[in-house]
């Protein structure tokens, strides 16, 4: 623009000097139908350069508009931009510190950049399911896209609604190459979905991938026999692959104490008494149970706390056993003795039945508070 300018005034300045040279002073006729303007080669000259110069000032003027147009548009978006990205990056902060509040705060009523939204769905309902507001994850889960579905398969198993993913979850886990995480994502479904059938078909598997450990089974087993009906407990148990019971076994031990059927159960318990590393277990199972009858089980654990005192998990179990017989005094004294700071948690709930039904609310208080 400039260099064409220039080349305009040259012209113009050729025009304005030209009369002198041959002495003219020049002049100049336009005329446009009615129109006519005159003058001297002069003035046209100066004319000519005011236009220009004025043409070239406009345009100037409008290159600037234009360009703060694009700053300040530019800028927005940037800014924009930028508080999408702050808020995804907030979110993941505060899942990693477990502060689903902040985590709700920064992205519930923020949007975020389009390739976000469903990794901002997917915390969204992480953060609900921790809340324990299930429905409200399933409505975030809902909004992820059908081709990230899967991705978020462990938030649709915790929030019990595992209809959506099912068909497409049993395709990867009947891979040859499935991986442990999609064989056990599958193993829990089946278990959500009470397909007890498929699920006897597909522990096999799971055994021999060596997908689970000893607590992944425990997890598992737990939640198959709690779906159970108690008239069921023992039918399921015995459908099991012979190299599976041992995996189910403490799990189906606990279900049956709980479902009140001690006596039915009451060998399998005195044989884990002879076994030191499955006390921890039976202290765990009769802390579940209802009332029940396995007399001969408390004598045996008696006889054997009379060599050894100090075993605070037969002790534990004594006092679980003591209060499913309505023993309650006795239940008491057991667990003045095998309380402490590691168990008094877990077995809160037992110590206090004893100590509220033994005259003894003031105990049952203080483990309250």
């Amino acid at each position: 623009m400039i260099r064409f300018l220039l080349i305009i005034i040259a012209i113009a300045v050729c025009l304005g000097i030209a009369p002198f040279f041959i002495d003219q002073k020049g002049y100049v006729l336009i005329a446009f139908n009615k129109t006519t303007i005159e003058g001297t080669i002069w003035g046209i000259t100066a004319l000519l350069i005011l236009a220009f110069a004025a043409l070239f000032l406009l345009y100037k003027l409008c290159r600037y508009v234009i360009s703060l147009y694009s700053h300040t548009r530019h800028g927005f978006f940037a800014r924009s931009e930028e508080r999408k990205q702050a808020a995804i990056e907030q979110g993941v902060w505060s899942l990693i510190n477990n502060d689903y509040a902040q985590l709700e705060l920064a992205l519930d009523n923020n949007s975020v950049a389009d390739k976000w939204s469903d990794i901002r769905y997917a915390l969204l309902a992480k953060a609900a399911l921790a809340n324990n507001e299930s429905e409200k994850a399933v409505s975030y889960l809902d909004k992820i896209s059908q081709d990230k579905q899967l991705k978020v398969a462990n938030l649709w198993i915790a929030s019990g609604e595992t209809s959506t993913i099912f068909a497409d979850l049993k395709a990867l886990a009947e891979r040859k190459k499935a991986t442990s995480l999609e064989l056990k994502m599958y193993a829990h479904v089946l278990v959500k979905e009470q397909k007890w059938a498929s699920l006897n078909d597909f522990m096999p598997r799971l055994l021999r991938k060596k997908t689970l450990s000893e607590q992944e089974w425990q997890q598992l087993f737990d939640s198959y026999f709690a779906a159970q009906s108690n008239g069921d407990l023992t039918e399921r148990y015995e459908q099991l692959a012979k190299n599976l019971k041992p995996h189910a076994e403490v799990s189906y031990l606990t279900a049956m104490a709980k479902a009140g059927e001690l006596n039915k159960i009451e060998l399998s318990l005195i044989k884990m008494i002879k076994k030191p590393l499955q006390h921890k277990d039976l202290a765990r199972i009769l802390r579940t149970s209802s009332a029940g009858d396995a007399l001969k089980l408390q004598s045996s654990l008696q006889d054997v706390l009379k060599k050894d005192t100090e075993n605070t998990d037969l002790l534990l179990a004594l006092a679980c056993l003591a209060n499913a017989h309505g023993e309650y005094d006795l239940a008491a004294r057991v667990f003045d003795k095998a309380l402490n700071a590691d168990n008094r948690h877990a077995y809160l709930q037992q110590a206090v039945l004893s100590y509220s039904k033994s005259a003894q609310p003031e105990k049952a208080l203080v483990l309250y508070q």
